[in-house]
């Protein structure tokens, strides 16, 4: 009888090794998962981040916004121009203020990570960043 005690106590033991392993994998696996997906995020994030300044500074040098939006592939929606990528949206929004001599252009290029994983279809996206640009511009007489 004591035999078989002792082989009872033994498998308990085996048993509970083998749920301790089995959650320590499962908690590796998160970590891992969520690791790579930081890493997915910020290579978004810095391509968008190039994205926008290549926009802002085409912006600063043109003498037509509207103009070199569209060129770059913006489209006009609500008052806003945008451009989708699979991973993140850029919108740019812009006013044009009149000074004594010219005008005052203030715009800003905000960025939107996308998030479309099969459990947030229906999350906003998230914004990334707002990077500010402005000009002043001289009117020649």
């Amino acid at each position: 009888m004591g035999n078989r005690n002792r082989s009872n106590v033994l498998l308990v033991e085996i048993l509970i090794a083998v749920l301790f392993f089995m959650l320590s994998a499962t908690v590796l696996v998160r970590v891992f998962v969520t690791a790579r997906n930081m890493t997915v995020r910020a290579g978004v994030e810095t391509q968008a981040l190039a994205d926008a300044q290549n926009v802002a500074d085409t912006l600063y040098a043109a003498d037509d916004p509207d103009a070199a939006l569209t060129d770059m592939g913006f489209q006009l929606y609500h008052g806003a121009w945008t451009r989708a990528t699979d991973d993140y949206t850029l919108y740019v929004e812009s006013a044009e203020e009149p000074a004594e001599a010219g005008a005052y252009w203030k715009g800003s290029v905000r960025a939107f990570y996308r998030n479309r994983s099969a459990d947030q279809v229906r999350q906003e996206d998230e914004e990334l960043f707002a990077l500010p640009c402005t000009r002043y511009r001289e009117v020649r007489a």
